[in-house]
């Protein structure tokens, strides 16, 4: 431990203290995610004498997870760090058994029964070895986290260190990575739980999608759809594999100044019948004397409205800075080398069809579609693609017999190959997103709430 670590713990210990615990049991429920997690790792620093209880409660099974992989992977760390075991709940029947159960009805804010069948009764019948003692049940929940709740519980006193601390999501993460490291899930979530968790934002079900595709198709064959919305949403043949040339997750296009005008991407007038926002991020990096290059670029996001959007870009910048490690760069780097840009996309409406179910649906997220959200970002995608390949044909060399000029030859091949619609980029510009945090909308805080079990 250096002795920044021990000059923290110090400050740390002076501005709390434990509850009178006598007779009573210590319970830390950890999750897999980042608060927790460094709860656990905080208070077994502070007060090694304390037998403090740690649970995890599983939604899946060994042979149907259902957790993200990196939940395990920040488990295990932790009983290697702590030198302890976490009490590991696994189910008889995981999240997708449960599902069947109900008959295909999926969960939602309306109905969390997910949570209380997977996390509330097993906790609560964990704790019957407990019975007639006092329990303190320690929660990973920050003084930053003014809209969320503890739950209670019969014989239980729930303590909430770090707000008594004063401790914040910065405080957290920067502790992640004092010790065991950021979980490597916060890539592109902002915190542990189902792959398939309804209570996630758009921009994570793009990442579910793109980083872990199979575990997204899991989570759409579950969703209750029309032959008439489920025809509405062919993916897109990815540009590479239409025009067989090798695949090349480098070639979005780099935006052109200036503001995208209006609020809404509306229905273009001629025969490109549908347009939409598409926000992408990239990471550049340099060497002197060298100039710029990109070391990493993706979607991150869709929307119908360029205020949804920014939003979301907003959230996705923020995020990167408290999670900057997993990454490997500082919050410094971050600011330095990140940037986002946001596109209007135009495709014909005979294969792009960005709307929602219009018949009755059953969807994990409301008015979206797992399979909606998959034609989206696969259509955006090629166009995206195809529109870089453009700028590359483009591209003035001073050569004839320079690398450059086979890249401007091999993209010009590529359009030429292409036999299904490219569509168009209407518009496009580097946006600077807010780093400050903003306020959530109610609607947007009923949408991703955790509930408080989630924790477990």
């Amino acid at each position: 431990m250096d002795l920044s670590e021990q000059r923290y713990l110090s400050r740390c210990g002076k501005s709390y203290q434990l509850p009178n615990m006598t007779g009573g049991v210590a319970i830390l429920p950890v999750s897999g995610g980042a608060d927790s997690s460094y709860l656990a790792i905080l208070l077994h620093q502070l007060f090694p004498a304390v037998d403090f209880r740690m649970v995890f409660t599983d939604t899946g099974t060994p042979d149907n997870p259902v957790e993200d992989p990196g939940v395990y992977e920040t488990l295990d760390k932790l009983e290697e760090f702590l030198g302890k075991k976490v009490e590991r709940l696994i189910p008889e029947k995981g999240l997708f058994e449960i599902i069947d159960q109900f008959g295909g009805y999926l969960p939602d804010s309306r109905s969390r029964y997910c949570t209380r069948i997977l996390k509330k009764v097993p906790f609560e019948k964990w704790l019957q070895q407990f019975a007639g003692l006092q329990k303190y049940m320690f929660v990973g929940i920050r003084s930053d986290e003014s809209g969320r709740v503890a739950f209670s519980l019969d014989e239980v006193e729930t303590v909430m260190p770090f707000v008594d601390m004063g401790l914040t999501r910065e405080d957290i993460f920067a502790g992640l990575q004092r010790t065991i490291g950021v979980p490597r899930m916060y890539e592109g979530r902002t915190r542990s739980g189902c792959t398939v968790c309804p209570f996630q934002r758009r921009a994570e079900h793009v990442y579910l999608l793109q980083r872990k595709p199979i575990e997204f198709l899991k989570g759409e064959r579950y969703e209750k759809l029309s032959d008439n919305d489920l025809a509405r949403w062919e993916e897109a043949i990815p540009l590479w594999k239409d025009t067989g040339s090798s695949a090349n997750w480098l070639t979005l296009p780099k935006p052109e100044e200036g503001e995208i005008e209006g609020k809404r991407a509306s229905r273009a007038p001629d025969l490109f019948g549908a347009r939409i926002y598409v926000g992408a991020e990239f990471f550049m990096d340099g060497f002197p004397g060298m100039g710029e290059f990109c070391w990493h670029q993706r979607v991150v996001s869709v929307a119908p409205t360029l205020h949804h959007l920014k939003d979301q870009l907003d959230d996705r910048y923020q995020h990167l800075l408290s999670t900057s490690e997993v990454y490997q760069m500082s919050p410094d780097d971050v600011r330095r080398n990140a940037r986002f840009a946001i596109y209007v996309i135009e495709l014909p409406s005979a294969v792009f069809d960005p709307e929602g179910p219009k018949d009755q649906a059953f969807t994990w997220t409301q008015g979206w579609a797992y399979k909606q959200l998959r034609h989206i970002v696969s259509w955006v995608t090629r166009a995206l693609h195809a529109e870089g390949e453009r700028q590359s044909a483009n591209r003035k060399v001073r050569s004839e017999l320079s690398v450059l000029a086979e890249w401007r030859d091999n993209s010009a091949e590529t359009l030429r190959q292409a036999k299904e619609e490219l569509g168009a980029v209407v518009n496009s510009q580097w946006y600077r997103a807010n780093e400050n945090e903003r306020e959530m909308t109610e609607e947007e805080e009923l949408s991703y709430l955790p509930c408080p079990m989630c924790s477990l």
